[in-house]
Order: C-alpha cells, then sequence, then structure tokens
C-alpha cells in the first residue's frame, strides 16, 4: 500500500530543498548616490546633489536557516543571511564604522516572463535574487546618506544551475557559429551572383528568401540566449553559482505595506557582487 504522507512529505522536501547559493561567501560593494530616477532629493532635499558617491563592502553568506521575516516570497522560501563585521569607509571626518545587523533574509523567485536589470535591459534569468540587511548606525559621506536604522533591499540576476548555464551556453556558442556560417555564405554568393544570368538568378530566389527567414529565425534565437544567460562580468562561485555584475539598491520610502496600494522604494544607489571564497 502507498503511504501518501510520505509520498507527500518527500515531494515537498524537493520542493524546498535550497538553492546551491547556499552556504556561498561572497563580498558585496554597494555604490550609494544619486542614480537615474531616483527621487531620494525630493524626499530628501539635498541628498547626493553634490553628485559624491558612499561605498561600503559587506562580507555575506547565504545561509538555509528560515527566516523569521518574508521578503517577496512563501516564509519556507526566505532564509537567513549573515552579515559579516566590521564595516568601514573614509568620509571627510576620516575612517568612520558602520554598524549593521548581524542577519538580514534572502530569497530567490523564479520568473515566468522577462524583467528590467539595474540597466534597464530587458533579461530572462533563472533567478532573482533578493535579499536585505539592516544599517543599524547609518552612515554618512558629504551630502550621501543612509540614515540611521534603515533597510537595504537588494535585487540582481542569479544563475544557481550550473549543469543548465553551461549547456545553454553550449547552444549559443553553436549557433554563434551556425550564424557566422551563413554570413560567410552570402558574401560568396554575391560574389559569385555578378556571373549568373538573368534565368539563374531568378530560380535562386525561393532559396534566399528561405536563406533570409532562417537567419532572422536564428537572429531571434541569439537574442533570446543572451537576455537568459549570465551576463559578461557576473561573478561565478566555486560552485558553479553566477550573479549578475550589478544590482539595485533600494529603501523603503514609506511605511505602507507592500501588499498595499501605494508602498514605495527610494533608488539609493547599485552594487556589485565577487565570491569570497
Amino acid at each position: 500500500m502507498i503511504n501518501y504522507a510520505t509520498v507527500v512529505s518527500a515531494l515537498a522536501s524537493q520542493l524546498q530543498d535550497p538553492s546551491p547559493l547556499t552556504n556561498t561567501q561572497w563580498k558585496c560593494r554597494l555604490d550609494i548616490g544619486l542614480q537615474p530616477g531616483t527621487w531620494m532629493p525630493k524626499r530628501f532635499p539635498g541628498w547626493g546633489e553634490g553628485g559624491g558617491r558612499l561605498g561600503l563592502d559587506l562580507d555575506l553568506q547565504f545561509i538555509d536557516t528560515p527566516s523569521e521575516e518574508t521578503l517577496a516570497a512563501a516564509k519556507d522560501s526566505t532564509f537567513q543571511l549573515k552579515v559579516g563585521k566590521p564595516v568601514r569607509f573614509v568620509s571627510e571626518r576620516g575612517q568612520e564604522e558602520v554598524t549593521f545587523g548581524d542577519v538580514g533574509g534572502w530569497c530567490i523567485e523564479r520568473p515566468t516572463r522577462a524583467v528590467r536589470n539595474a540597466s534597464g535591459e530587458s533579461v530572462n534569468p533563472e533567478g532573482i535574487l533578493k535579499f536585505w540587511v539592516d544599517c543599524q548606525s547609518g552612515a554618512k559621506r558629504n551630502d550621501v546618506e543612509i540614515f540611521p536604522n534603515t533597510r537595504l533591499f537588494f535585487t540582481t540576476g542569479v544563475w544557481d544551475n550550473p549543469s543548465e548555464v553551461e549547456e545553454e551556453d553550449r547552444k549559443y556558442r553553436e549557433l554563434l557559429s551556425t550564424l557566422q556560417t551563413m554570413v560567410d555564405t552570402t558574401r560568396e554568393e554575391k560574389k559569385s551572383d555578378k556571373m549568373k544570368n538573368f534565368l539563374e538568378e531568378l530560380l535562386s530566389l525561393p532559396k534566399q528568401v528561405k536563406d533570409a527567414e532562417d537567419f532572422e529565425r536564428l537572429k531571434r534565437q541569439k537574442v533570446a540566449y543572451e537576455s537568459s544567460l549570465p551576463p559578461l562580468g557576473s561573478s561565478t562561485a566555486t560552485n558553479g553559482v553566477q550573479i549578475a555584475p550589478t544590482g539595485s539598491l533600494v529603501i523603503k520610502g514609506n511605511s505602507t505595506p507592500d501588499w498595499l496600494p501605494g508602498s514605495e522604494y527610494l533608488i539609493l544607489g547599485t552594487f556589485s557582487t565577487k565570491p569570497s571564497q
């Protein structure tokens, strides 16, 4: 007799298997200052208008301990993020130390359609990595400031299925080779067209039309691969997990919960990551 309770438990366990991102360690570089489209100066007059930047380096470890707080995902899909210490930077007042909470949270969403990356381009990553940390002390460099007790929200693309990425990359390179062959063949055919008479040119038209259709179809496939594969400059952990070169960094602009109309986020800057193993 089938033990349905056991089957359901096993399926649930498979669904909740942690991402290979779990237990990887990264250095996260925060680049804070005016960004296109930010409303920071409108909410906080004078913020960042001098054009300066505030840079902070965080040591992060993604672990599989369930988080007490959800982050744009079901509770059993949000995990804890360990934040290393200390965090220091140099301001006009000299070296300063910034205090962050020991634990943040992270999750991975699986998009079903194209999304916009930090540069505004349409992409199709394997996953959207979202995480948060709490800046307790705040930090200020000239007119660029993180206010005390502010939660920072990070969003970027992640590719945590290395074997699938490798296979997609192989297909992409084969496609590039096919396109190059078609371009080279067309060049040679154009050279020989000068020697064809009118009847030969007429008979070759159907093939030329079909070749043009095939070429456009393959170009569309090329664009699709390029929007789904990790972009150049992506950081790669020792286990093959990749994170996009840059991501968006925002703060909550008001106290309205995410699930209510009027919830607002303000662009604080960008960030980049690299593995620290």
